[in-house]
C-alpha cells in the first residue's frame, strides 16, 4: 500500500492526537500483525471496511462506532477488553486475565475439536479407500488368470 501525502508532499505517517486511539490502534496493529494478516484481510473479515480505513484506526486517527470496534475485535478473535486495557503490570492474576485465559482455552478447545472432526473423516476416508485396494488387487489377480 502506498504511502498517503501529507499537506507538504511528504509521506504521511503520523499517529492520531487522542493518546487512547493511538493505544487501541495499537493493540489492533500487533493483534493483526501477530496473526499474520494484512490490513485488507482484517477489514475484510470485519464486515468489509476498507484497507484505508484499517491503516486510520491503527494510527489511531480514526474514532470507531462501537459496532465497528466489536467487528475488528471478533476478525481478530480477540476479546473488547483486551484492546481496551493493558496487562497487569505486577503479574497478578484478576478477574479480566482468568477471563481472557478462558476465553483463549476456549478458542483452542475449538480448534482442536474442529481438528478433531476432520482428522475424523480422513480416518474414514482413508478406511474407505483401503477397501477400494483390496477390490483393485482382487481384480487385477483375477485378470491375470
Amino acid at each position: 500500500m502506498a504511502k498517503k501525502k501529507g499537506v507538504d508532499g511528504e509521506d504521511d505517517d503520523s499517529l492520531g492526537n487522542d493518546p487512547f486511539l493511538v493505544e487501541i490502534g495499537r493493540r489492533i496493529k500487533q493483534l493483526r500483525t501477530d496473526a499474520g494478516i494484512t490490513q485488507r484481510d482484517l477489514g475484510e473479515a470485519a464486515g468489509g471496511l476498507s484497507p484505508s480505513y484499517i491503516y486510520t484506526v491503527e494510527r489511531g486517527r480514526q474514532n470507531m462506532t462501537l459496532t465497528v470496534f466489536r467487528r475488528i475485535a471478533e476478525a481478530l478473535g480477540a476479546p473488547i477488553e483486551d484492546l481496551l486495557s493493558d496487562g497487569e503490570p505486577d503479574g497478578r492474576l484478576t478477574d479480566r486475565s482468568l477471563t481472557r485465559f478462558v476465553y483463549q482455552l476456549d478458542k483452542l478447545g475449538q480448534i482442536l475439536d474442529l481438528r478433531r472432526e476432520q482428522d475424523d473423516a480422513i480416518f474414514k476416508e482413508l478406511k474407505s479407500m483401503s477397501g477400494v485396494k483390496e477390490r483393485i488387487a482382487e481384480h487385477l489377480k483375477a485378470e491375470k488368470k
